[in-house]
């Protein structure tokens, strides 16, 4: 399968309470964070589009957006469904929008465990990250119907569709950014790298 057969999708619908401000706009190195997101993910994927509930605006200025069906911040799994909905390829890459170093060859990873699958995800040797995933768009009844009935735990819809792991060493490549002293690290972090 070819990239161009894989919509990338950020997830930015979230509240981003502990961040204090929409967490895909906030100003890292003279870009919103989204942009440094959709930098990393342009070379993996056909289209990228973005999964917002507001400032969609600022999000919608190069990306087309998609707001999620159920206008409650009911999670990354309403966002998700959204964009499989419109998805114009079988295939959609999710990736969060406060994950810069995700990794750069996610897409590659995935791919090579699909068979079989309706969906792959991602985990590092200390945990699983489930809001980096590749999913079918033959996931749309069983996702629907999931959020229908009240639920609304990814990880447990991963579980019951019974979705394959893709395991990556390096635990670093998921740091995400929740909150301002997060941000003030990731920064420290790459200013020490590129010196």
């Amino acid at each position: 399968m070819d990239k161009h057969e894989i919509t990338g999708v950020i997830l930015a619908g979230g509240r981003s309470s502990r961040m204090g401000q929409d967490k895909g706009l906030i100003e890292i190195q003279g870009k919103p964070l989204f942009e440094h997101i959709a930098e990393r993910l342009r070379p993996q994927v056909g289209e990228i589009l973005i999964s917002c509930n507001r400032n969609m605006e600022q999000y919608g200025r190069n990306l087309r957006t998609v707001p999620d069906k159920i206008q409650d911040f009911s999670g990354p799994l309403a966002g998700m469904l959204a964009a499989l909905s419109v998805s114009k390829t079988e295939w959609a890459l999710f990736v969060p929008c406060d994950v810069p170093d995700f990794p750069a060859n996610l897409t590659e990873a995935f791919l090579a465990n699909t068979a079989g699958q309706q969906a792959v995800y991602a985990c590092d040797p200390e945990r699983e990250h489930p809001t980096l995933c590749l999913l079918n768009r033959s996931l749309v009844p069983a996702l629907t119907a999931y959020l229908d009935n009240g639920d609304r735990k990814l990880m447990i819809f991963l579980d019951n569709i019974g979705a394959k792991s893709v395991l990556f060493g390096d635990a670093n490549a998921f740091s995400n950014l929740n909150t301002p002293e997060d941000v003030a690290l990731w920064k420290t972090r790459h200013q020490d790298l590129s010196r």
